[in-house]
């Protein structure tokens, strides 16, 4: 089969283009100014919090005011906001800290109901049939969940996270919280893939974690949030998940985990396993910082393995200017693409290869005294076969122009998502 869209030149020199983000970032800092992200999370979970009894609190947040252009035949239009905000208390309890955390997004008001368009994106429904080309709005209760950390040694401890609605132990960091994709808009294409799994209803996670290895066990409801993006889903605990993530120092940080989850999609029957391997890299500069992730994820599914795999970089420069990047491989199901809805169990599975490659720009501008604000676009190449041109094109671009507000830290490396590294 042809390759259409990318050629392979304009893609091996998309993948270049990633790697001159990364490489020459790494080297940029001052040894002095390096922070080992796995000893940076602490007090953003409460580990300083106070022990006489009183809260601690904290909040953080962004929002993407995106004018979204996603081009070919299957494209479309839109002008959306993609955000998420935290909030948490912790104090001292039981000879440890107790956190309560809770996470929300706006996005079922600032994104259409059917998604906001993504050329080669899959994952749950809009009006009881599957969303392709489209990335479903997020709930609005991301997570609801309270944490107890103890020290059991000086250099070890254990975490004990309850939430109706949260995350279970597997994949890296989720995208909405990473700093390798705070400037990047647009969600993974191999988002069901990876890390879909971080709204999940009723997880308990046992913990125990030093300051170098963490192992994670968890357990949860395996099912998908629903349509209903306003409510908070249930169900009962019928999957389980496990992780082993090693920080050796100098900003790294690897990760292994598997979940079984017990029918995770509302159109598809059976149960689904879930693999991931990911190395996170975060490293503060002199003018900013650079954060990668290099991340391989599979779902085992009964027809064979479903593949998405990919590299991403943000890196801060000069006090204000950033540069980031996506490059990304994702298997997909033809009829699908083709279709625009769910394959019938009638039709054989029929697997394709699509490859993307995403770089963009942002620079921080003085709009608010209240809010961090950056401005900035970036632009998608697609390499695919040469089947899918009638449906696609033969060379989409899509592109995407915004303005970003935050206040506290999006992605940082002492940020206080509960299961980040």
């Amino acid at each position: 089969m042809s390759g259409r869209g990318v050629g392979r030149a304009p893609l091996a020199m998309a993948l270049a283009g990633a790697l001159t983000l990364f490489v020459p970032a790494v080297w940029a800092g001052d040894a002095a100014d390096r922070e080992d992200a796995a000893h940076a999370k602490g007090s953003a979970h409460g580990e300083g919090a106070a022990q006489d009894g009183s809260w601690t609190t904290f909040a953080h947040g962004y929002a993407f005011l995106v004018s979204n252009h996603q081009g070919g035949p299957s494209g479309a239009r839109s002008f959306e906001s993609v955000n998420h905000f935290m909030t948490g208390a912790a104090r001292g309890w039981g000879g440890g800290t107790l956190s309560l955390l809770g996470t929300f997004t706006l996005e079922p008001a600032t994104v259409r109901p059917e998604g906001s368009p993504l050329l080669f994106q899959r994952g749950e429904t809009y009006q009881g049939s599957l969303l392709v080309d489209r990335q479903h709005p997020h709930d609005l209760f991301v997570q609801l969940a309270a944490e107890w950390r103890r020290r059991l040694s000086r250099n070890a401890g254990m975490r004990v996270y309850l939430a109706p609605w949260g995350e279970p132990a597997v994949g890296p960091t989720a995208y909405p919280h990473r700093l390798s994709a705070s400037m990047n808009p647009s969600a993974p294409l191999a988002h069901h893939n990876q890390d879909s799994t971080h709204i999940s209803a009723n997880v308990v996670t046992l913990a125990f974690e030093s300051s170098k290895v963490g192992v994670e066990a968890s357990v949860f409801h395996g099912g998908e949030p629903d349509e209903n993006r306003w409510n908070i889903d249930t169900g009962p605990i019928d999957s389980y998940a496990g992780r082993i993530s090693v920080h050796p120092g100098g900003g790294f940080s690897f990760q292994v985990s598997a979940a079984r989850r017990e029918s995770p999609e509302a159109l598809e029957p059976g149960d689904q396993t879930r693999q991931t391997a990911s190395v996170e890299y975060t490293r503060t500069t002199r003018g900013g910082f650079v954060a990668a992730l290099l991340i391989a994820g599979r779902n085992l599914l009964p027809e064979g393995v479903e593949w998405g795999n990919g590299l991403e970089t943000t890196w801060k420069f000069g006090g204000s200017n950033f540069l980031y990047g996506r490059v990304e491989s994702v298997d997909r199901d033809r009829f699908e693409l083709i279709a625009k809805r769910e394959r019938p169990g009638t039709q054989e599975p029929s697997r394709t290869n699509v490859k993307a490659a995403t770089f963009g720009y942002a620079r921080e501008i003085p709009l608010l005294v209240e809010a961090e604000t950056e401005i900035g676009g970036g632009v998608t190449l697609y390499r695919f076969e040469s089947s899918l041109d009638p449906v696609y094109g033969e060379q989409p671009v899509s592109f995407q122009v915004f303005l970003k507000f935050g206040f506290g830290r999006h992605g940082d490396a002492g940020q206080a998502h509960p299961h980040s590294h």
